[in-house]
């Protein structure tokens, strides 16, 4: 690529661009069905990021912010009027709230209720706030984070995944499977892990994390990034000038 890029991708594609969470130096803007991504050409790794991204055009920036498509010799579209904002603020990890009555495997539907539990099992998460996730990681040694993954929501909720979990307030999870229900509660029917997995449709790698009111948040696997200093104060910076 050039110095100057711009791709452009369908909005159902939307997700494709989780890597590129918090990847310094690019921006992302929406136009109809598509989004449109730019950013230098000076750095291999995102450019191998980028390469694998689903583009429907790519583009080098020329003067005028004429475009040159790469399958082309000569500039022949122009760079839209867009409203940029950095990808970091405009990807926020979305963990929204299902019901699972909504969902479409093709199995049968099985109504699943959230019942109080005496089972003790070892816990796997935690759900906590951006804001207490930041204070403990900036303060924490880097060997205590390395062991650690998070994901974000557009609320500022935060999951933190891995052992040993942080001693910080929230809401605390055990794992079956890719299924995670709130410590002191399980399902009824109490269908295996398996199968409810199957009747939500999650792929294999990623998960759902139930509440004790019955909804539950879908992550995907891309979504949980290394909780390194970095990585977690860009998140929180992300919020505060959003």
């Amino acid at each position: 690529m050039s110095s100057q890029w711009v791709i452009r991708i369908a909005l159902t594609d939307a997700e494709s661009l989780a890597p590129l969470r918090l990847t310094r130096g690019l921006e992302v803007a929406e136009k109809e069905a598509f989004i449109w991504v730019r950013g230098p050409g000076n750095d291999e790794k995102v450019e191998r990021l980028v390469r694998a991204l689903p583009a429907v055009a790519r583009y080098e920036v020329t003067g005028g912010n004429r475009l040159r498509n790469l399958e082309s010799l000569i500039p022949a579209e122009t760079l839209p009027a867009l409203n940029w904002q950095p990808v970091s603020t405009w990807l926020r990890v979305k963990m929204p709230s299902v019901n699972p009555a909504a969902t479409q495997s093709g199995l049968p539907a099985v109504s699943i209720r959230i019942v109080r539990s005496t089972h003790e099992r070892s816990i796997a998460l935690l759900l906590t706030s951006l804001a207490e996730w930041r204070d403990f990681a900036l303060n924490a040694p880097e060997i205590r984070l390395r062991q650690l993954r998070f994901a974000v929501d557009g609320a500022g909720n935060v999951v933190v995944r891995g052992k040993p979990l942080p001693p910080l307030p929230g809401r605390q999870f055990v794992l079956h499977g890719n299924v995670a229900v709130q410590a002191g509660f399980a399902w009824e029917p109490a269908v295996s892990a398996d199968v409810l997995s199957r009747q939500l449709g999650l792929a294999t790698d990623a998960l759902a994390l139930f509440r004790e009111n019955g909804t539950f948040s879908r992550i995907e696997a891309e979504q949980f990034v290394p909780a390194t200093r970095s990585a977690i104060r860009e998140t929180a910076e992300g919020f505060v000038t959003s």
